[in-house]
């Protein structure tokens, strides 16, 4: 069975309206569905496009498809992010509390530690963890 340009219009609205959003995954999918639909049995397109989405796992499974490629694609930046945003947590707790410890000897630029603690905390450590926190719950919304 050959599949039309209508069809394969079909097929990539009813990918859409269930929430394939990536073109690039779209079009692969789309090219397996085709695939699978000609070399199937049926002679009517509805029955054959019915048992590609079942082959692929259903609707659902090729959702969740996209969202781990969208991982995959974004799991560097995200590591590297999290790692920035551990060493940035680790100095500005190191660096408060050498501050605190110079404060309760009253040595000197005590004052200047714990002010160097707060601003990479302020500076650092809050915009990456924000910007962790927004990043997952891009990925999670459209999940």
């Amino acid at each position: 069975m050959m599949v039309t340009e209508d069809q394969i219009e079909f097929i990539s609205n009813s990918l859409e309206f269930h929430g394939i959003v990536s073109e690039s995954i779209k079009e692969d999918i789309i090219d397996h569905i085709c695939t699978t639909i000609e070399t199937s049995d049926h002679t009517d397109f509805e029955s054959a496009y019915q048992e590609a989405i079942q082959k692929l796992g259903g609707y659902y499974n090729i959702k969740q498809l996209q969202l781990e490629t969208k991982q995959l694609l974004h799991s560097k930046t995200i590591i590297r992010t999290k790692r920035g945003l551990y060493l940035s947590g680790m100095t500005m707790v190191f660096i408060f509390s050498v501050g605190l410890i110079f404060k309760m000897f009253h040595w000197p630029y005590a004052n200047m530690l714990l002010i160097l603690g707060l601003t990479v905390l302020l500076l650092a450590y809050c915009p990456l963890f924000f910007y962790i926190k927004y990043k997952q719950s891009i990925i999670n919304y459209q999940s």
